[in-house]
């Protein structure tokens, strides 16, 4: 089974579980889609998803294999996890930084 239309699933079933939760749910704004960091040890890139927002603002991205694990803190600023290496370039910027350096991937928002 391709593996672009079980993504658009995956995607599309999160939406409509944060549109139709039993509080009235909103998608959390200026978040990116998508960041994407380097990895000098392989020299690789990778793109992180988002995967989830909490309650209090942090959002955890993950990429499709699981090589790229982190969550951009309430104060905006990207954090390694706890318990790997901070192998990746983008580690400690902060959310604007990523944009001006081109490392996010933008929701398209419908009126």
């Amino acid at each position: 089974m391709p593996k672009l239309p079980l993504a658009i699933t995956a995607v599309t079933s999160m939406l409509v579980t944060l549109a139709t939760g039993t509080v009235a749910q909103t998608v959390p704004p200026n978040l990116p889609a998508a960041i994407i960091c380097y990895a000098q040890a392989d020299q690789s890139w990778r793109v992180g998803s988002l995967a989830r927002v909490n309650k209090n603002g942090e959002a955890t991205y993950i990429s499709q294999i699981g090589r790229l694990t982190a969550t951009l803190n309430a104060k905006g600023v990207l954090e390694a996890p706890a318990d790997r290496g901070t192998g990746l370039d983008c580690y400690g910027w902060t959310l604007d930084q990523l944009r001006t350096n081109g490392r996010t991937m933008e929701f398209q928002r419908t009126k």
